[in-house]
């Protein structure tokens, strides 16, 4: 398998990939919807409501939000032998939230009971506003969970894979497509030489292309795929990198794929009569 990184920052990753099949990305994809674990909020207790939301919509809210993940940090709360399952520190995250109003509370006013590093990582996602003399305050845990488990454990917000395309333009375009190029043409995605065009980026001139070929069907562009080349793109709420996100993915995946592999043999086929 090859990778190449075309971008990486703390929310979105694409890679090209190659030497694999879609098999294989479709089970990355799927381990990353749903078995790489996150932090999320979990539990709230609140010690004061007097907003328009009720507490149980208050709670689903804060159970949304991006809370910064160590996965070398924190092991499973039913998993932890430090509490047996009550929370601590090496299985929960703690957070205390007082506010009064009239103000829009915020994901922000969160304030971590132990590191600072554990702030929310959007800081500008309202919760709940407050009128003059509406209060809330409250106490919230987030521990470990999957995606399998419930959608506020999703590590990832979007991932996604499609066929690496190979762009030919066998000719030159009429004067309305080089307009069209030069106005409208994703940057660094096609160059303008003279009368003719040259493809910079295939994968950025691709969707472009497709489209001025569906408005003049006699341009002389030729769209095709190459086999076994893939372009995937991971986006994360920012709680994992993605490329921690899929460290975590290939890891799973290359556990269960070694189970697989030790258990096939211990399989028999049905006896046959003679």
């Amino acid at each position: 398998m090859e990778l190449k990184v075309r971008e990486n920052n703390e929310m979105v990753a694409v890679l090209e990939v190659a030497g694999v099949n879609a098999a294989f990305l479709n089970s990355l994809r799927r381990t990353l919807l749903s078995q790489v674990p996150k932090l999320a909020i979990d539990d709230v207790t609140i010690y004061d409501n007097t907003s328009a939301l009720f507490d149980e919509m208050v709670a689903h809210r804060l159970g949304l939000l991006p809370v910064p993940t160590d996965l070398n940090q924190f092991v499973r709360r039913n998993e932890c032998t430090t509490c047996n399952g009550e929370g601590c520190s090496n299985c929960t995250v703690l957070y205390t939230l007082s506010k009064e109003g009239p103000c829009m509370v915020y994901s922000g006013d969160l304030t971590p009971a132990a590191d600072q590093k554990f702030r929310i990582v959007d800081p500008k996602v309202p919760i709940v506003k407050l009128l003059e003399g509406q209060r809330v305050m409250l106490e919230a845990g987030a521990v470990l969970g999957t995606g399998a488990e419930h959608a506020k454990w999703q590590a990832v917000t979007a991932v996604g894979y499609t066929e690496f395309p190979v762009v030919k333009i066998n000719g030159d375009l009429s004067q309305q497509a080089l307009e069209r190029v030069q106005r409208t043409a994703p940057p660094g995605a096609l160059a303008v030489e003279g009368g003719s065009v040259r493809v910079l980026d295939p994968v950025k001139a691709v969707t472009f292309l497709r489209s001025l070929k569906e408005l003049q069907p006699e341009a002389p562009i030729e769209i095709t795929y190459e086999p076994n080349r893939w372009i995937l793109t991971v986006e994360t709420d920012g709680s994992l990198s993605p490329v921690a996100a899929l460290r975590r993915a290939v890891s799973i995946l290359m556990e269960k794929l070694k189970w697989v592999e030790a258990e096939t043999p211990k399989l028999k086929l049905p006896e046959q009569a003679a």
